[in-house]
Protein backbone atom coordinates (compact mmCIF):
# COMPACT_ATOMS: atom_id res chain seq x y z
CA UNK A 1 0.00 0.00 0.00
CA UNK A 2 2.80 2.42 0.61
CA UNK A 3 4.09 2.15 -2.48
CA UNK A 4 0.47 3.05 -4.06
CA UNK A 5 0.17 6.15 -1.98
CA UNK A 6 1.22 9.79 -3.21
CA UNK A 7 2.66 13.06 -1.04
CA UNK A 8 -0.21 15.78 -0.96
CA UNK A 9 1.65 18.79 0.85
CA UNK A 10 3.00 17.34 4.05
CA UNK A 11 0.33 14.98 3.94
CA UNK A 12 0.69 10.78 2.80
CA UNK A 13 -2.01 10.12 0.75
CA UNK A 14 -2.92 5.98 0.38
CA UNK A 15 -4.70 5.11 -1.88
CA UNK A 16 -7.79 2.31 -2.27
CA UNK A 17 -7.30 1.85 -5.95
CA UNK A 18 -4.17 1.33 -8.32
CA UNK A 19 -4.27 3.35 -10.81
CA UNK A 20 -1.28 1.84 -13.10
CA UNK A 21 0.61 4.61 -15.14
CA UNK A 22 2.43 2.70 -18.56
CA UNK A 23 5.03 5.38 -19.78
CA UNK A 24 4.78 5.55 -23.79
CA UNK A 25 7.69 6.41 -25.80
CA UNK A 26 5.95 9.35 -28.84
CA UNK A 27 8.72 11.16 -31.18
CA UNK A 28 7.76 14.23 -29.15
CA UNK A 29 8.19 13.06 -25.67
CA UNK A 30 6.80 10.77 -22.86
CA UNK A 31 3.18 10.28 -21.84
CA UNK A 32 1.95 8.17 -19.34
CA UNK A 33 -2.08 6.72 -19.86
CA UNK A 34 -3.17 5.26 -17.36
CA UNK A 35 -5.30 2.13 -16.52
CA UNK A 36 -7.51 3.09 -13.83
CA UNK A 37 -8.61 0.48 -11.08
CA UNK A 38 -5.92 -2.05 -12.20
CA UNK A 39 -6.02 -3.88 -8.90
CA UNK A 40 -9.63 -4.70 -9.89
CA UNK A 41 -8.97 -6.30 -13.13
CA UNK A 42 -7.28 -9.65 -14.13
CA UNK A 43 -3.87 -9.77 -16.25
CA UNK A 44 -5.57 -9.93 -19.64
CA UNK A 45 -7.93 -7.03 -19.28
CA UNK A 46 -4.89 -5.15 -18.35
CA UNK A 47 -2.73 -6.08 -21.27
CA UNK A 48 -6.16 -5.29 -23.54
CA UNK A 49 -6.34 -2.02 -21.39
CA UNK A 50 -2.37 -1.10 -21.83
CA UNK A 51 -2.25 -2.11 -26.04
CA UNK A 52 -5.30 0.11 -26.23
CA UNK A 53 -4.22 2.99 -24.37
CA UNK A 54 -0.45 2.53 -26.16
CA UNK A 55 -1.77 2.98 -29.56
CA UNK A 56 -4.41 5.52 -28.84
CA UNK A 57 -0.96 7.30 -27.53
CA UNK A 58 0.85 6.81 -30.79
CA UNK A 59 -2.04 7.74 -32.61
CA UNK A 60 -2.84 11.01 -30.78
CA UNK A 61 -6.48 10.00 -29.49
CA UNK A 62 -5.81 10.00 -26.13
CA UNK A 63 -8.80 11.70 -23.83
CA UNK A 64 -7.54 14.10 -21.11
CA UNK A 65 -9.18 11.66 -18.52
CA UNK A 66 -6.34 8.87 -20.08
CA UNK A 67 -3.86 10.68 -18.32
CA UNK A 68 -4.66 11.45 -15.03
CA UNK A 69 -4.97 10.00 -11.78
CA UNK A 70 -2.20 7.54 -11.81
CA UNK A 71 -1.11 6.00 -8.77
CA UNK A 72 2.04 3.97 -9.82
CA UNK A 73 3.86 4.33 -12.99
CA UNK A 74 5.49 1.23 -14.78
CA UNK A 75 8.05 2.28 -17.64
CA UNK A 76 9.26 -0.46 -20.00
CA UNK A 77 12.63 -0.08 -21.90
CA UNK A 78 13.15 -3.90 -22.88
CA UNK A 79 11.44 -3.48 -26.65
CA UNK A 80 13.92 -0.70 -26.90
CA UNK A 81 17.01 -3.41 -26.17
CA UNK A 82 17.45 -1.80 -22.89
CA UNK A 83 19.06 -4.45 -19.98
CA UNK A 84 17.86 -2.23 -17.18
CA UNK A 85 17.81 1.22 -16.52
CA UNK A 86 16.77 3.73 -13.44
CA UNK A 87 13.13 5.50 -14.05
CA UNK A 88 12.02 8.62 -12.72
CA UNK A 89 9.49 9.10 -10.50
CA UNK A 90 6.69 11.11 -11.52
CA UNK A 91 5.65 12.86 -9.04
CA UNK A 92 3.11 12.72 -6.96
CA UNK A 93 3.67 8.87 -6.73
CA UNK A 94 5.28 6.99 -4.52
CA UNK A 95 6.94 4.83 -7.25
CA UNK A 96 8.11 3.65 -10.41
CA UNK A 97 8.86 0.33 -11.93
CA UNK A 98 11.72 0.39 -14.83
CA UNK A 99 11.53 -3.36 -16.69
CA UNK A 100 14.48 -4.20 -18.57
CA UNK A 101 14.09 -6.69 -21.79
CA UNK A 102 14.09 -10.36 -21.08
CA UNK A 103 17.47 -12.09 -22.52
CA UNK A 104 18.83 -15.80 -22.23
CA UNK A 105 21.43 -16.52 -19.32
CA UNK A 106 23.70 -19.13 -18.12
CA UNK A 107 21.87 -20.56 -14.98
CA UNK A 108 23.10 -23.00 -12.29
CA UNK A 109 20.52 -25.77 -11.62
CA UNK A 110 20.40 -27.58 -8.53
CA UNK A 111 21.75 -30.81 -9.76
CA UNK A 112 24.68 -29.10 -10.93
CA UNK A 113 24.16 -28.61 -14.81
CA UNK A 114 23.48 -25.09 -16.34
CA UNK A 115 21.01 -24.44 -18.27
CA UNK A 116 19.42 -20.85 -20.36
CA UNK A 117 16.86 -19.69 -18.88
CA UNK A 118 15.38 -16.53 -19.74
CA UNK A 119 15.83 -13.36 -16.76
CA UNK A 120 15.04 -9.54 -16.69
CA UNK A 121 16.01 -6.89 -14.70
CA UNK A 122 13.72 -4.78 -13.26
CA UNK A 123 14.76 -1.88 -10.38
CA UNK A 124 12.71 0.39 -8.18
CA UNK A 125 12.53 4.11 -7.94
CA UNK A 126 10.99 5.40 -4.79
CA UNK A 127 9.88 8.84 -2.70
CA UNK A 128 12.08 8.14 0.81
CA UNK A 129 9.86 10.86 1.81
CA UNK A 130 6.86 8.03 1.66
CA UNK A 131 8.80 5.09 1.54
CA UNK A 132 12.12 3.52 2.96
CA UNK A 133 14.31 0.86 1.28
CA UNK A 134 12.90 -1.99 3.55
CA UNK A 135 9.34 -0.96 2.15
CA UNK A 136 10.93 -0.89 -1.33
CA UNK A 137 12.71 -4.35 -1.00
CA UNK A 138 9.40 -6.25 0.02
CA UNK A 139 7.71 -4.81 -3.10
CA UNK A 140 10.33 -6.28 -5.51
CA UNK A 141 10.44 -9.65 -3.69
CA UNK A 142 6.39 -10.33 -3.40
CA UNK A 143 7.01 -8.71 -7.27
CA UNK A 144 10.13 -11.83 -8.30
CA UNK A 145 7.86 -14.12 -6.55
CA UNK A 146 4.62 -13.39 -9.01
CA UNK A 147 7.17 -13.18 -11.96
CA UNK A 148 8.53 -16.24 -11.27
CA UNK A 149 5.40 -18.22 -10.08
CA UNK A 150 2.69 -16.94 -12.52
CA UNK A 151 -0.01 -18.85 -11.01
CA UNK A 152 0.11 -16.53 -8.02
CA UNK A 153 -0.61 -13.25 -9.93
CA UNK A 154 -3.31 -15.09 -12.12
CA UNK A 155 -6.93 -14.68 -11.93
Amino acid sequence: PWLNSSLQGDNIVLHKDVNMGVAVALEAGLIVPVVQQANRKGLSQIAVEVNDLAIRAREGHLAPGDVKGGTFTISNLGPFGVESFSAIINTPQAGILAVGMTYNEAIPLENGEIAARPVMNISLSADHRIVDGAVAAYFIADLKEALENPILAAY
